[in-house]
């Protein structure tokens, strides 16, 4: 090491030493730029020099020969001197910062460093003029290591020395940065702009506020960043967001100083960065910039400031402010203030300057900033357009035309604020409507400015103008359904719902603008149409009272989308033409023009019967099951067919499909003139319909349509054709069949039918034997009628005043059933994300539940979706084969018969997707494959290695059968630890279960939950009689409480289901079991919980009771329960009641008494009995309990023999030959009677008396 005495003699030496041993500290670091390792023997002589130039008291310094050498320099303003010290020391800094060993020595020398006489050599450098940045750079430099070092120990010391280290700084920022000269790497600016960050990483909140405070540092700091080059810029907005916004311990009042709006719009200036294309992506800084921007305009932690969403500052909503002495004049009365058309006041007032220094227009992230900043505090929207006016630019084809009407576009489509923004609830005053409304339809966007963009023969203009119109509508109804919310003691908030509709129909054109726009769109252009009807469809369903102004009639429109999409053209985009049929629709049924019965020149029957044939035709398409709801309410309306049967789909029944007979285009006709007839005379066939009640003294009701079809049957005969005249006789009888089977006169029609024989028929003697061969086809297999409700379509019109008249008060659930029992998991509705499987780590995919979701695809009921996710499970397979994932082999055999069972099934059925257990079921096994210590991977396995695919039909029954009829596959105390298990107090309330077959049963419940959603799943579990089984197990002692509360959700789910209610009460017997499990008892466990009935599941059960009443077809199980109370009227033979006797129904009461043929013993179930004790007598029927004594039946003759379980050990899996029979044997035996079963079932539940 070389000496530095007297090299304040010789400056030229001390410049060459200094640079020595700066090349010296340099060389100990790697090339690559690493530390050097401890060991070295350069650090060696590097700690022993510097353990030789440490001082040995406190009025010494360190490295006096360096410090000596720099004041000397300053003496004689020796500039290489004066930057190169600063510069070795910095070096020094740099190379020890890794090494603990030197920690002690670095420390000393900061110190050293920070004596008044060295600050003074720092002010010497840091005053040197602009020019002589070589000077100013290294001091900054060493200022940064030293404010930095070991981890920011003296950072405050260094602040505390500000007066003078401090007081260039605003300087040095404001100025230009300029390129580096030969002696730097890096410039004075930048050097600068590195100290300031290491002064907010490490400073104390106090001195970090008073840095804050300091001049304007942050402000030119950030002034001239567009100067620099892109990756410095990251660095210090990623600082800003983390140091400033990130540090809790930062008043939020000084976070806000610090970022102010001239900050904020001097940092908004950087979405212009430019950057050299060699240099790096642009989207660097742009993206950096709107993180910063989005976390201190729209997160509490930055400079967002608590409102009141809709209410201004000054608003006090909780207040209703009246007077006795004056008339009530609700918002016209002087209290309440709405004048905030042109300044509307805001708490954030510096978010509202920053807003009006962008340019969404130009900058679609800026355009995304301003919406968020407008979601998170909705009261800047008003305040932005009581600013921002009037576009920037007219309508027209520009690039900032687009974008301006596209940022308004975002802003409608916000969500409406929650209670409008007020704290917990609504308040009694509603929000003033002049800031409603330019957050349901802001300013810019007024009647003129949306007119002329309908006016121009554009598609883009028009599409746009079409679809604004459809949010904005939108909006404005979930605004309305805000305001319906309110408390009932505050009436104002009416008068606001009446007036804002009043304010937003002032800014939009009239309907008949918007009707003219689409007769000037082409025909062939049905996209653009589409699009239009949809606003126009959405404009008469928000604003129903606006739809008397049109006198045009769509009838025409839908008459010819129903030709289009029946007419096979492959040019025809059947997608496209339904969603046209389905506006259409909402726009006939509510606008008052729409001429249903009309029928023009060219067309052969009047727009209902056309719909009703499309709807015929077309039964499983969501045209048919909106239309029919509307067609029902025309007739109903009209008088034509009775409201109180089920005329209706009597008449859709009428008109289906047979093998032998199709209904032909003169039955429609005949059906049509017949409608016609009705609606213009219907004075005339009521008093052919009383007179012929009063004949017959029956008062039963009857569709005035068939008076008509009787009184114009020898109309047909006289002018159609053997082969016409066959297919409306045949039209004619399966009418009066269902009309039958809808409850309606049947005397009244047999009447009308011999009234009709009677009748001479002009020399065509076959009429009538057509007409009687037709009849007596129908009596020996007579029209059975499905439901045609459609539960998840919401009627409009005359249907809600309709469904309004129903009382649901009885039926209402008390409580949320939704959030006690979750809905099964989502269908992905595409396969955003899933489609990408490049070297997929297995294990993580099937854990983050990525898998679970590409599977359940498969059962989409989109057919794109499900054919684009079995191309991607096949490249899955092929990822599969090649990966390292150590259970490839049983998930390759997994996901391969997973896929031969979906083919098998669309070979047979192409339309509708596979039963959902066939996903869920390959789901369930995904985990269980991945742990091979899963109690249940030996069963998984097994049935892996049955067939190359599964049966749809056998899955249940086989995984009932596992479950409960074949034991675990571990003992209870062999359950891994791993294993989730059901929480709760013994087995009786659900503590700590150590039930392996609790366990089993708990998996298979967690399966069903899953794999029930469409009425094919409710059939499946049906013929697998999975409802049986477990409501046997229910009632079981040894049954968990976690258990029964899945039962019961499993029973909700089913009734969620179209059907599924009916099929709960008709072949499971649900009500009856309801009846008995609310009285199920905590039979066994401790505590005072102990043989008591649980409180929570009894309320649970009763609304479950309530929601099979209220999701049943009352009408039908009305007619059905007396079908079968005529039934059981009937006297039964000796081997009815020896078979009765064999299926084992077993009564059994408390006092021990046994009554029944071949009753069964079940010893725990009558212990338990036993135990509770009392006298209160109990009959137990088919594992049933109920109260009272009172005996129940099963309720279908056909399944009775398959709902035999006892209780015996609380399990289903009983030992008994009657309990024990394989469900796979019922689902086999239903292949063959199921649709004998069905029939049957279905006569019961619709057939008439």
């Amino acid at each position: 090491m070389c000496s530095t005495q007297g090299l304040a003699e010789d400056f030229p030496l001390t410049s060459l030493a200094i640079g020595q041993f700066t090349r010296f500290l340099s060389s100990i670091s790697s090339p690559e730029g690493t530390p050097a390792q401890p060991g070295s023997s350069q650090l060696k002589v590097l700690k022993d020099y510097c353990d030789a130039q440490s001082s040995t008291s406190h009025d010494q310094v360190d490295f006096p020969d360096l410090l000596t050498a720099w004041a000397n320099a300053r003496e004689a303003n020796a500039e290489p001197i004066l930057s190169a010290v600063p510069a070795a020391l910095t070096q020094f800094f740099r190379t020890v910062s890794n090494h603990v060993e030197f920690r002690d020595f670095g420390l000393s020398l900061c110190h050293s460093l920070l004596n008044r006489d060295q600050i003074r050599l720092f002010d010497r450098g840091l005053s040197s003029p602009r020019a002589k940045e070589h000077l100013i750079t290294p001091c900054l430099q060493l200022l940064t290591q030293i404010a930095s070092f070991d981890g920011g120990t003296l950072a405050s010391n260094v602040f505390n020395r500000r007066d003078l280290l401090y007081r260039r700084l605003d300087g040095i920022l404001s100025q230009l940065p300029s390129n580096p000269t030969r002696y730097q790497d890096v410039s004075a600016h930048q050097a600068a702009l590195e100290f300031v960050l290491v002064n907010l990483k490490y400073l104390d909140p106090a001195s970090k506020s008073e840095l804050i405070t300091h001049g304007r540092l942050i402000y030119s700091a950030i002034r001239c960043l567009s100067n620099v080059d892109a990756g410095t810029v990251v660095i210090f907005l990623d600082s800003l967001r983390t140091s400033i916004l990130g540090d809790n311990s930062l008043s939020k009042q000084m976070k806000v100083r610090c970022l102010n709006s001239g900050v904020l719009s001097m940092l908004a200036k950087l979405y212009d960065f430019k950057i050299a294309e060699e240099a790096g992506p642009r989207v660097d800084v742009r993206d950096a910039l709107q993180q910063l921007l989005l976390q201190v305009c729209t997160s509490p932690d930055g400079s967002l400031l608590a409102q009141d969403g809709w209410y201004p500052v000054g608003s006090s909503p909780e207040v209703l402010e009246q007077s006795e002495n004056m008339i009530d004049l609700g918002l016209d009365s002087p209290f309440h203030f709405d004048d905030y058309t042109e300044k509307v006041p805001v708490r954030n007032t510096m978010l509202s300057t920053f807003l009006q220094t962008l340019k969404p227009e130009s900058d679609v992230l800026q355009a995304n900033l301003i919406t968020a900043m407008f979601e998170a505090a909705p009261e800047l929207v008003a305040d932005y357009f009581t600013k921002k006016q009037k576009f920037v630019v007219p309508p027209g084809d520009d690039p900032k035309w687009r974008g301006q009407f596209a940022f308004v576009f975002s802003v409608i489509q916000l969500p409406v604020p929650k209670y409008c923004g007020w704290h917990d609830k609504l308040p009694l005053v509603p929000p003033p409507l002049s800031v409603v409304v330019e957050s349901t339809l802001p300013r810019p966007l007024d009647r003129a400015t949306i007119g002329k963009c309908l006016r121009m023969n554009d598609d883009v203009m028009t599409i746009s103008a079409a679809r604004l119109l459809t949010v904005a509508f939108e909006k404005l109804e979930a605004v309305l359904n805000t305001f319906g919310k309110a408390p009932p003691e505050a009436p104002l908030w009416r008068q606001a719902s009446q007036k804002l509709i009043t304010l937003f129909v002032d800014r939009i054109p009239p309907l008949h603008d918007i009707v003219t726009a689409l007769q000037k769109v082409d025909q062939d252009n049905e996209q653009t149409r589409t699009t239009v009807l949809e606003c126009i469809a959405t404009y008469l369903r928000v604003l129903p009272s606006l739809a008397a102004t049109s006198k045009f009639d769509f009838g025409p429109s839908l008459t010819k989308a129903i030709h289009l999409f029946e007419r096979e053209d492959a040019n025809v985009d059947k997608d496209v033409v339904t969603e046209q049929i389905q506006h259409l629709l909402r726009i006939t049924d509510i606008s008052p023009s729409t001429r249903w019965f009309h029928k023009t020149a060219s067309d052969d029957v009047s727009l209902l019967v056309q719909l009703l044939r499309f709807c015929v035709q077309h039964p499983e398409t969501l045209v048919t099951r909106r239309a029919l709801p509307i067609l029902k309410a025309i007739l109903h309306s009209k008088g034509v067919i009775s409201t109180n049967t089920q005329s209706f789909e009597a008449l859709v029944a009428s008109l289906g499909s047979t093998k032998k007979w199709e209904p032909a285009l003169v039955t429609y006709q005949f059906l049509d003139n017949c409608l016609s007839r009705t609606i213009q005379r219907p004075v005339r066939y009521l008093d052919q319909l009383e007179q012929a009640q009063q004949l017959l003294s029956d008062s039963t009701d009857l569709s005035l349509l068939a008076c008509c079809v009787a009184e114009q049957w020898h109309y047909i005969v006289k002018k159609e054709d053997g082969k016409c005249l066959k297919n409306v006789t045949g039209w004619v009888a399966k009418l009066f069949s269902a009309l039958d089977a809808a409850g309606e006169n049947y005397r009244v029609m047999t009447h009308f039918k011999e009234d009709v024989m009677k009748q001479p028929c002009n020399g065509n003697g076959k009429a009538k034997a057509l007409l009687e061969k037709s009849f007596e086809k129908q009596r020996a297999k007579p029209t059975v009628l499905s439901d045609l409700q459609s539960p998840d379509i919401e009627p409009s019109g005359e249907i809600q005043k309709e469904d309004a008249a129903i009382p649901h008060a009885d039926t209402t659930p008390s409580i949320d059933l939704d959030g006690v029992f979750p809905p099964p998991p989502n269908i992905p509705h595409s396969l955003a994300g899933l489609d990408r499987w490049v070297k997929p780590d297995f294990e993580s995919e099937i854990h983050s539940g990525r898998l679970a979701s590409l599977i359940r695809c498969l059962i989409s009921s989109e057919a794109e979706i499900r054919i684009q996710a079995f191309h991607t499970l096949q490249g899955v397979l092929y990822a599969l084969e090649g990966s390292a994932y150590e259970e490839k082999t049983q998930l390759y055999l997994l996901l391969g018969e997973l896929c031969e069972t979906v083919k098998a099934h669309n070979l047979s059925n192409t339309t509708s997707p596979s039963p959902s257990i066939v996903a869920e079921l390959a789901i369930h096994f995904l985990p269980t494959i991945a742990e091979p210590s899963s109690p249940f991977y030996r069963k998984t396995n097994n049935y892996l290695l049955r067939a190359p695919s599964w049966s749809t039909t056998h899955i249940l029954s086989h995984w009932i059968n596992e479950t409960f009829f074949v034991p675990p596959e571990i003992d209870d105390a062999d359950i891994p630890f791993h294993v989730p298990q059901g929480t709760g107090t013994g087995t009786g309330s659900g503590g700590t279960n150590n039930n392996a077959q609790a366990l089993e049963v708990e998996r298979l419940l967690d399966l069903l939950l899953r794999s029930l959603r469409t009425p094919e799943d409710m059939d499946l579990f049906r013929r697998a009689h999975v409802f049986t089984r477990l409501f046997s197990y229910y009632l079981a002692p040894i049954c968990p409480r976690h258990l029964r509360k899945k039962i019961l959700g499993l029973v909700y789910r089913a009734t969620s289901v179209a059907g599924g209610s009916d099929t709960l009460i008709t072949r499971t017997g649900a009500r009856e079991w309801l009846a008995a499990a609310k009285h199920v008892r905590l039979h066994s466990g401790y505590g005072p919980l102990f043989g008591r009935i649980d409180e929570e599941m009894h309320t649970w059960v009763e609304e479950l009771e309530k929601e099979i009443e209220r999701s049943c077809h009352s009408v039908g199980i009305k007619r059905w329960e007396g079908e079968r109370r005529g039934l059981s009227l009937r006297p039964v033979s000796s081997a009815g009641m020896a078979s009765q006797g064999a299926n084992g129904v077993a009564v059994t009461t408390r006092t021990g008494m046994r009554t029944g043929k071949n009753t069964r013993q079940s010893g725990n179930a009558n212990a338990e009995a036993d135990a509770d004790g009392g006298a209160d007598k109990v009959t137990h029927v088919n594992a049933v309990e109920t109260p009272g004594g009172e005996e129940t039946s099963d309720l279908e003759s056909d399944s009775a023999t398959n709902t035999d379980t006892d209780t015996d050990s609380g399990s289903a899996s009983g030992s008994d030959s009657d309990s024990s029979s394989d469900a796979d044997s019922h689902s086999d035996s239903d292949s063959t009677s199921d649709a004998t079963t069905t029939r049957t079932s279905t006569r019961f539940l619709r057939a008439g008396p």
